[in-house]
Order: structure tokens, then sequence, then C-alpha cells
């Protein structure tokens, strides 16, 4: 019986050592696991950059749409805010539309793609000059950069700045004979490299930009490709901005000659110079024609031009891209002005009066609080920014033009909880377009409170399904005891009257009873 005893005793000791070992964990501890899960958990990301280059290409970039163009002479418009990325002015972005000589650009950038040594002689065959004095009328008469057919110092370099600057057609086609083997095969070059820039509304069929109907862009691509080049390529961007070439001599000038741009807005004696201005290219046809199967006709058209500039006042620039401004006016006469300088000179001095770039948010700034679970002495935690942002904003709007979002949703926290714990991002939208996320971290520290950690935890361990077994098990075992206790006594009871019930018949036969001595 007594061993029975001991042994109820000694499991029920250790079962209930076992519950509150596994359930009853020190404060301290807990409370290391929870900074670890609140700190390490979900660290706090890296504010999200300002848009790079792979932005360009996809084209999805934020925009205001202030501007009224119906007030431009260009029927395709595209300017963008150089430091942020934000488009200030579009119109008709993706509609096609004749590059003229802009197509140049992308053959300098094809050039840049695939050339190394830009010393080097290039050749100058008949082929890259035969197409100007052929049938195709739209041909004729294309601006050049006086190089001789087998001009035998030209280098590539040479070839580029006489394509950029007094836009050489037969600049473009030594170019391309001379990367690409042919000419041809250097168009597929310049068609591969649009697709690669995500441009979805070009095609070229020739390396000059003379027209043809086949030949075209939007003002959206030709930024993507002029950028991508401006951005790629600092020898790109040199030449654009170069006020003057000196050439090597050759027949037609023995003793060498001086190239400039043809971008009237970089020449301080034109009319339209426009300080800060820089490149890129010029563009103009003032007639085309079309072959209807049997001969040229020409097309009822107004002509084109064409431009794409940079600008750069101060601590902003611009890239601005006009496509479809008329040649001639509405009576078929050389207008006094020429609408594309027109047009850039209006949009420029606009988005430097309309825009300043300004901070949107700052470092440390309070955004909002975040519950806290069982914290000392405050139920909340405050949430402030781990970043700050600047944009370019317009002056008369400021800062409402930027919607803030709070992503993901913040939840209830539990204590302790450390400062400059992630909580969430608040993200910075224009328009349907999420331009910056600023991490949102604790501002301070809260600590747990003890007391009530304790109460929680004696509340959980006496409604857990292992307490309450074990308080069950308990109970069957003090059962177990007090029925084991009855049969013991019984038992003894039993017993005892049967031995006394022997003791007394013996007594009445008359014998002695005499107790067996243990041996």
């Amino acid at each position: 019986m007594l061993k029975a005893k001991k042994l109820t005793i000694i499991l029920t000791f250790f079962v209930l050592i076992s519950l509150f070992g596994t359930t009853f964990v020190p404060m301290s501890a807990f409370a290391e696991s929870e900074t670890q899960s609140s700190a390490d958990a979900e660290p706090a990301p890296e504010p999200v950059p300002q848009p790079s280059v792979s932005d360009e290409i996809n084209g999805d970039l934020p925009q205001y749409n202030l501007y009224d163009t119906d007030k431009l002479y260009s029927e395709g418009v595209f300017m963008v805010n150089l430091n942020t990325n934000i488009v200030v002015c579009s119109k008709n972005p993706d509609e096609r539309m004749i590059p003229a000589s802009l197509t140049k650009i992308m053959t300098a950038l094809v050039c840049f793609e695939n050339v190394t040594d830009f010393k080097k002689i290039v050749e100058c065959p008949y082929a890259c000059f035969d197409e100007f004095w052929g049938d195709n009328p739209n041909y004729r008469g294309a601006s050049t950069a006086g190089f001789d057919t087998k001009q035998e110092n030209l280098t590539y370099l040479d070839c580029l700045y006489g394509l950029m600057l007094p836009s050489g057609c037969e600049a473009a086609n030594i170019i391309a004979y001379n990367v690409a083997g042919d000419i041809p095969t250097f168009v597929d070059m310049m068609n591969e490299t649009a697709k690669k820039l995500g441009c979805t509304n070009t095609h070229f069929t020739n390396a000059h930009g003379l027209y043809d109907k086949d030949n075209y862009t939007s003002a959206r691509d030709l930024y993507l490709i002029t950028r991508y080049a401006l951005d790629t390529y600092p020898g790109f961007k040199e030449i654009c901005e170069a006020t003057s070439y000196d050439m090597p001599a050759n027949k037609t000038n023995p003793k060498g000659y001086t190239v400039t741009p043809t971008n009237k807005m970089m020449k301080t004696s034109s009319p339209y110079y426009y300080e800060g201005v820089k490149g890129v290219k010029t563009g103009s046809i003032y007639e085309y024609e079309e072959f209807n199967g049997t001969k040229w006709e020409k097309v009822d058209s107004r002509g084109v031009r064409t431009l794409v500039t940079t600008c750069t006042k101060g601590d902003y620039a611009y890239l601005l891209v006009t496509l479809g401004a008329p040649y001639y006016d509405e009576n078929g006469k050389v207008p006094e002005q020429e609408y594309p300088y027109v047009d850039h000179k209006a949009l420029y001095d606009w988005a430097y009066s309309e825009f300043e770039y300004s901070r949107v948010i700052g470092k440390n700034e309070y955004i909002m609080s975040a519950k806290v679970d069982m914290g000392a002495e405050t139920d909340e935690v405050g949430l402030v920014t781990d970043g700050e942002f600047f944009t370019l904003l317009p002056k008369m709007e400021g800062a409402e033009s930027i919607v803030q979002m709070i992503k993901p949703e913040v939840g209830e926290m539990t204590a302790p909880v450390e400062q400059g714990v992630f909580a969430a991002n608040l993200q910075m939208v224009m328009g349907n377009k999420v331009v910056a996320e600023i991490p949102l971290v604790t501002a301070r520290y809260v600590a747990i409170d003890q007391g009530e950690y304790y109460r929680r935890k004696v509340e959980e361990i006496v409604s857990s399904p292992i307490f309450i077994a074990v308080c069950a098990g308990i109970v069957l075992i003090v059962i177990l005891v007090i029925v084991l206790n009855i049969i013991a006594r019984n038992r003894k009871k039993k017993n005892f009257r049967s031995k006394r019930k022997i003791a007394v018949s013996s007594s009445k036969a008359g014998k002695p009873t005499v107790p067996k001595s243990k041996k």
C-alpha cells in the first residue's frame, strides 16, 4: 500500500513539472524571442530608388497633364524632367509619325553599340552615295556633311560628327556600310535595337531618315532611344552638344573645313537661341512623294519639321521630343517662324516657371501610431519615416499632387518593441504610379508589462488542454488512491474479523491458541 502511494505521488510530481516546465517560459526568454521576431522576421527594406534607365525602357513614367497642348504646332510631343523622370507634357506620344533626320539618332546609337575604335579609317564606296542620285525623288537634294566618294582619311568619329551636326545623309550610309558590311543589314540592326529598348511604334527603312512611308517612330519611342543613347554613351552626348567640328581635307575642301550644328537654339547669333539647350538633332522634310505603282506622285502635305533637344538651367534638366510640326504655314508659304523652335521655347519657358524640385516628406517625420500589445505604460508606438523624398512639383499645387498610401496595413505589434523596427511602407503615388516608397519604423523602444505577461501565462496554462488533462489525471489518481485505501481498509477489517472468529472458536474448544513464533 505504501509503495502505491509513493508511486502515485512521484507520477503526479513529474506530470506537474512537465506541464509547468514546457508552458511557463521565463519572461526574460520571452522578451528576447519577441525582440528577435520584431527585429529580424521582417527587416526594414531599402527605400525604393528613383527610376533608372530600365524604367524608361518600359515607358512606365509618372506624368503631369497641365499644359494646353492645343497651343503647340507639333502633333507629337513628349517632354520629361531628367531629374525625376516625370513626364511634364505629352501629346499623341504613341502616334506613328515621320522622324525625318531624327532617324540619325538611332544610326549614331547603333554605331556606338558596335564600334570600339572611333579613330579607325572607314571606307567611302559609291554604294554610300548612289541612292542620292537615283530614281527616288525623296532622296534627291539630301543634306550632306561634305564627304567625297572614295575619301580615304575619314574616321568613325568624323562620320559621327558629320551625321549629328550638319545632318549628313552620306555620313549615315558610310557608318551603316562600315559597321554592318551593307546598309540593309545595318537597318535591321537599327530595328533590333529599337525593339530591345521597348519601342512599339518605330520602324526604320534607312539610316538617314529621308522620306519612306515605312520609316516612322513616335514621340515616346524617340525619347526612349535618345535617353538611352545619352545615358549610356558619353561620347554621343559630347557630339550632340558640340558647337563645331573640324573635318579633314578632301578633294572638295582641300584645306579642310568646319561643320556646325543645324540646331538654331544652340547658336548665340540665332533669334531662336535658348540658354541651356544642348543638341540633340533637327529634322525636316519640306515635301515628299509616294510611288503609286507606275509613277511618283507628290503628297498634298505641309511638310514636316522635327526636333529633339535637352535643356539644363540650374539644377533642372529636360529632354523634349517634338514631331509633326508643319514645314509650311496654312497658305503653303514658309512661315517667318520655324514652328519646332517656337514649341520648344514655349515649353521650356513654361516648365522652368511652373515646376520646382521640392521636398515632399522628410526623415523622421511622424506619420501614424501602431497599437502595441502588452506594452509597459503605453499601448501604442509612433511610426516615423526612415528616409526623405524630393520630386518635381507644380508650384501652384505643391505636395498636394502627391497621394500618400501605407502598404501593407499596419497591424498590432507585441511588446517588447525595439526602436527602428520596420512596420510598413509609405508609398508616394502620382496618378496611378508609385514614384517612391519610404519605410515607416518605430520611433522608440516599448518595454513589456511583466505583470500582464505573467498573468497571461498563468491564464494560458490554466486554459490549456494539457493542464486540463493533467488536472483530470490528478483527480483520477486521487480517486484511485481513495479507492485503493478503501479496498485496503476493507481487506484489513476482513482479515481481522477472520482471525478473531478463529480465536473465538478455539477458546470454545478448550484448546488454547499459541501463536506461532516467527523464524
